[in-house]
């Protein structure tokens, strides 16, 4: 008997069961939109409005990689924002074309350019937390979660 043989990842096989089924791209990338963690559809993974857990409380998974490693959230929620604004602008402009009141439009302007990002904000950082999760999963070293104690779950 190896005394060492429990130490290695591979060597328990009973752990080679998969504990959650690999989802598709779109439905990773739809749960990222409804604020659910992408790897199992959990919905709890917020304290408050604007504060993501650091991990799921169902399946565990790490949405924030890193330090900073929501740069790409912030990106995300930028590039929604000025897209709702540059709609709002076209409409506005198209609707008013002979004589475009300014004024009207402006405060459209600010209202979209403040309402938007503060309403998308969660949702950026979810949808990143997935496509992160996307590129992880492609990686050569990526294992799914695997069926494991109780005790264990933060062994993964």
């Amino acid at each position: 008997m190896n005394p060492y043989g429990m130490l290695d990842p591979q060597a328990n096989e009973r752990d080679t069961e998969p504990r959650l089924a690999e989802a598709g791209a779109a439905r990773v990338l739809v749960r990222g939109l409804r604020k659910r963690c992408p790897r199992c559809g959990y919905r709890r993974i917020f304290d408050g409005f604007f504060r993501l857990k650091a991990r799921c409380p169902s399946c565990d998974l790490r949405f924030e990689k890193e330090e900073g490693g929501f740069l790409g959230a912030m990106a995300l929620n930028y590039t929604v924002a000025i897209g709702f604004w540059l709609v709002v602008m076209v409409v506005g402009i198209a609707l008013t074309v002979p004589v475009v009141p300014v004024a009207p439009i402006l405060a459209m302007s600010i209202g979209v350019l403040a309402a938007v990002p503060v309403w998308f904000y969660p949702r950026s950082k979810t949808l990143w937390a997935a496509i992160e999760y996307l590129v992880a999963r492609t990686e050569p070293g990526y294992r799914p979660p695997l069926v494991r104690e109780p005790g264990a779950r933060r062994l993964e």
